[in-house]
């Protein structure tokens, strides 16, 4: 969460795209309630909205509190998270489209100088590290991810699929919200798996008691409440995508973020929190 965000592989579209596959007619558009949820600078991206199928994973991109969130899910068990957001931080939004990505809950790379067109977006980067460009598009009714720099040039597809809701996951989400509002930090420590880690400035902050220690002083502060919009599943990892409520006991403003969560299955069949981040919902 705020719910916090405080090397790029790209888990999501080397690991789960395949080669592209010929045009194919339009698709059809988003949900109505899904692009109410983009907000005025993110709604040109309302096509990359939905569940998309590639050869070794897939990739989920839902719309929540005016943020745009990517998860990818690997056939391998691995994760992604990715999330287009028009501001650098809480306040009003800037307009400036930012990519971030965080393969396998890493440190965020930043991606900025947004290049929208007619569906398709391009994010850029300074540096020589490959890719120092990242395109979306569609193409027809599959999508197409592009990843290029130094000389250099990836292509990969994905297919339209059906969502894959995950309702334990949902249903875990909401009792990790009622926990925390019940037991502070240590209902939010024992929410996480002993690997689970959170994001603190761009920084890697990992296991219970470390995360625990990281939000102590807002849940010492107020209540934090949340629920999820979203939610899906592969194999033994999922997510959910949602928006969270702080408010404050003592006077001071409250405030209100929007969140992923990556979910894993435990030994006992139950699910742990794997990773978290977010981004302010700016207001």
């Amino acid at each position: 969460m705020v719910r916090r965000l405080s090397s790029l592989v790209l888990v999501g579209a080397i690991a789960c795209g395949s080669s592209a596959r010929p045009s194919a007619p339009a698709a059809p558009p988003a949900p109505p309630d899904a692009v109410a949820e983009l907000s005025p600078a993110l709604a040109p991206l309302a096509w990359w909205l939905g569940d998309w199928a590639g050869d070794h994973g897939s990739e989920h991109w839902v719309a929540a509190g005016g943020v745009l969130f990517g998860v990818a899910l690997g056939a391998d068990g691995s994760f992604e998270v990715m999330i287009v957001d028009d501001a650098a931080g809480p306040g009003p939004a800037d307009g400036t489209l930012r990519f971030f990505a965080m393969p396998g809950g890493a440190s965020q790379d930043t991606f900025a100088g947004a290049e929208v067109g007619v569906d398709r977006v391009t994010f850029r980067r300074d540096g020589d590290d490959f890719p120092t460009a990242i395109t979306y598009r569609k193409d027809g009714i599959d999508l197409i991810a592009e990843l290029t720099g130094d000389d250099r040039a990836r292509r990969f597809g994905f297919r339209p699929m059906a969502p894959t809701p995950a309702p334990a996951l949902a249903a875990a989400d909401r009792a990790f919200s009622d926990a925390t509002a019940a037991g502070g930090v240590a209902a939010w420590s024992s929410a996480f798996d002993p690997d689970g880690a959170m994001l603190d400035d761009g920084r890697r902050v990992e296991g219970p008691a470390a995360v625990g220690e990281l939000m102590r002083g807002v849940l010492e502060a107020g209540t934090l409440a949340w629920a999820p919009l979203a939610s899906g599943q592969r194999g033994e990892v999922g997510y959910t995508v949602g928006t969270a409520q702080f408010t404050p006991r003592a006077g001071g403003a409250g405030w209100r973020s929007a969140y992923v969560t990556i979910w894993r299955r435990q030994p006992d069949g139950g699910w742990k929190v794997w990773f978290d981040t977010g981004r302010p919902i700016n207001e």
